[in-house]
């Protein structure tokens, strides 16, 4: 069943990666549109939606590797997929610089560490006040939107930022619970899998109002740090994800690698 979680992130990873492509090829079809008009052009573009949909097929695979792995070791592996979308520039005849291969590095020898000190472990099923506070958590970045729409473009785009990433970590813990029950049809029942969805919603917006509003490097470093470092502590407090006592060091220079170099590639973040 490890074997199984390792495998979906891995797919997670290729989905959230492809679709970071898509969705920025989408928004920079409705570059010249801002506000309410300019989003709702965003999201009817194909690339966009088509983007939407790998994210579909990603955040399947999330749950499922959530099942046996500790979130921040999913949550790391999530965040490299701008490590996929760098090597997609690559193939497409972007040149790397030497510093963007020294940050895959650097990444890679982060995820190396996370991988061999993480201990996996079934998610066990939230108690009743976690549940409680993830269901009233898409106040925050929702009031993080409304904030930062208001303000001058260069501060809106990385407030909006920090909401985006605010909700995707939403996302996330929602997930970790979700995960602790059985896959199929009675998952429509359950009140997580609409903060799911609610936070999901939240975070496609703010992250599209972001980039229109500011430059790709810092809106996607800001988002990216926030999605990886907020639910990876609150994962450990929340939901007692393990980590191997001998291996505690190892794994928080693993967890600085994997910010370092997925903060270092992030202008690929919205790459298309």
């Amino acid at each position: 069943m490890v074997l199984l979680s390792w495998a979906a992130a891995v797919l997670a990873c290729l989905g959230y990666g492809v679709a970071s492509v898509l969705q920025s090829a989408g928004a920079r079809r409705a570059a010249g549109a801002t506000g309410a008009a300019g989003l709702a052009l965003v999201l009817v573009q194909l690339p966009y939606l088509a983007g939407l949909a790998a994210d579909g097929v990603a955040f399947a695979a999330n749950v499922l590797a959530l099942r046996e792995l500790p979130l921040f070791l999913v949550q790391a592996v999530m965040t490299a997929s701008v490590g996929v979308t760098a090597a997609v520039a690559a193939l497409r005849g972007e040149r790397l610089r030497a510093r963007d291969w020294t940050a895959l590095a650097v990444l890679g020898a982060g995820l190396v560490l996370l991988g061999v000190t993480a201990t996996p472990g079934s998610a066990g099923a939230p108690g009743r006040a976690v549940q409680d506070g993830l269901l009233v958590s898409p106040v925050l970045p929702l009031l993080a939107g409304v904030l930062g729409v208001r303000l001058r473009p260069r501060s809106a785009s990385l407030v909006l930022a920090a909401a985006a990433g605010l909700a995707w970590s939403g996302v996330a813990l929602a997930s970790r619970g979700l995960s602790a029950h059985d896959l199929g049809w009675g998952l429509v029942a359950q009140p997580l899998l609409w903060v799911v969805l609610v936070q999901g919603a939240i975070g496609t917006v703010c992250f599209a109002l972001a980039l229109q509003r500011g430059a790709v490097t810092p809106v996607t470093a800001v988002t990216f740090a926030t999605e990886m470092v907020v639910p990876s502590l609150l994962g450990l407090w929340l939901f007692g994800d393990g980590v191997a006592a001998a291996g505690r060091p190892w794994a928080v220079l693993g967890f600085l690698l994997a910010v370092t170099g997925t903060a270092a590639l992030s202008r690929f973040g919205s790459a298309g």
